[in-house]
């Protein structure tokens, strides 16, 4: 009877940090200890780490800054922003 309750017992199911929904063991290797994203959200997000200088922008709503000012603030700004090259 010990037997049959611990072949039934499963282990909590692991989500994945990116978008949430339950990770599947792989049948290759067993890593589900240790894996915290599934591969194609691992895959998307190297893909955003190699792009980043574009992604940033768009998908992570960051927002370019020059000298602590983004762009209109700098543009609205009375003292002009001087850059000179030695």
């Amino acid at each position: 009877m010990e037997n049959d309750l611990e072949e039934e017992y499963k282990p909590p199911a692991k989500l994945c940090k990116l978008c949430g929904k339950k990770l599947r063991r792989f049948r290759v290797s067993n890593d589900y200890k240790e894996r915290k994203y599934h591969k194609k959200c691992f895959e998307s997000i190297v893909e955003d780490v190699r792009n980043f200088q574009t992604v940033a922008y768009t998908k992570y709503g960051h927002t370019k800054r020059i000298d602590g000012k983004t762009i209109a603030e700098h543009k609205a700004d009375k003292n002009p922003l001087v850059v000179s090259f030695d």
